[in-house]
């Protein structure tokens, strides 16, 4: 049995994703995980801290990592076989840890002044280092798989339906109150056309507005399995949700919420809004999707169901991977 502590910042995205590193890795043995909320010892200095500690661990040994731990309650690593965390606060505190503790270590996210070898594995959705220390991961890690959504849609006993997973305006993207217009149009538009139910999830991201609007506007069609973030349903199976959908259709500004439209294995469609100032980098994400073939893209104002592709196969060959890469560099 392998213990796995996962060290978290709190935000749920990174949770989701280091719990999805040590799904996949629990495909191959048996695994323990523990979840560790890293605290600085003075709150207020936090910002200030994790700027020090890149420094000092840009010169990286056991005195570098004795001040740097000094800025953070302490975490029990008895037993531990394998830290993992994602995010940019965490990468100093992790990185201190393996030195300090000799224990492995995976950190998910861009580096942002941290360079790969102070971990085992630093996985990034692009290559930061020539080093084999960076992990390039083809889909950003998360806590679904083809399997686990197919199961989850059987055990719940979903019917086939169209999922739109809806966010809002966030790095970069800005959505006009006619574009929601033409959105819920979309919708109306495409039950007519097909009959099947509709499934509408919003999250964090979405204006309470706007969620309000798609709740009254869409209440002359079927949409049961919706979940309204901003009216507290979280009782509900996203798994299930991705696992049953005839077509998967998600607001762009997500890349969490992508990644997990992907990783179903159900034909997933991005929907951008006309104004789009996201970095560079994000562009070269959602490219990279679309060159593997794991998505479309269509504009939020016309969008229309696309021939269904299974890419179960090539997304578990991808994750099948990661996993074998991650493997190797934590020497299991």
């Amino acid at each position: 049995m392998k213990n796995i502590t996962i060290i978290t910042d709190g935000i749920p995205g990174h949770v989701n994703q280091s719990k999805g590193v040590a799904s996949l890795l629990a495909q191959s043995y048996p695994v323990n995980i523990y979840l560790h909320k890293m605290v600085f010892k003075i709150s207020f200095l936090r910002a200030f801290f994790t700027i020090i500690a890149k420094l000092l661990l840009k010169k990286p040994n056991r005195l570098s990592a004795k001040v740097v731990s000094f800025f953070y309650a302490p975490v029990d690593l008895t037993n531990c076989d394998l830290i993992i965390a994602a995010g940019g606060k965490t990468a100093p505190y992790v990185a201190a840890n393996k030195l300090l503790s000799n224990i492995p270590a995976i950190q998910l996210g861009s580096p942002r002044g941290m360079n790969s070898v102070l971990f085992n594995a630093l996985v990034t959705v692009e290559r930061y280092f020539d080093d084999p220390s960076n992990i390039v991961a083809s889909l950003t890690p998360n806590l679904y798989s083809p399997e686990s959504c197919a199961r989850s849609s059987l055990e719940q006993g979903l019917k086939e339906h169209i999922l739109f997973l809806i966010g809002g305006e966030g790095i970069g993207y800005c959505y006009e109150e006619y574009e929601w217009d033409s959105l819920i149009t979309g919708i109306q538009h495409m039950h007519s056309l097909t009959k099947l139910p509709i499934s509408v999830v919003t999250s964090r991201r979405s204006d309470p507005s706007v969620e309000k609007i798609l709740q009254s506007r869409l209440s002359n069609i079927p949409i049961t399995y919706s979940a309204w973030f901003h009216s507290g349903d979280k009782d509900f199976k996203l798994d299930a949700l991705l696992g049953s959908a005839k077509n998967i259709f998600v607001t762009e500004d997500s890349a969490m919420m992508i990644s997990e439209s992907i990783s179903s294995g159900q034909p997933v469609t991005t929907l951008y809004p006309s104004s789009i100032n996201s970095p560079a980098r994000y562009k070269q994400h959602i490219n990279k999707y679309l060159d593997l073939g794991f998505i479309t893209r269509q504009s939020i104002e016309k969008f229309s169901l696309k021939e269904k592709i299974n890419t179960t196969q090539n997304v578990e060959e991808h994750l099948a991977k990661l996993k074998n890469k991650l493997i190797e560099r934590i020497e299991w």
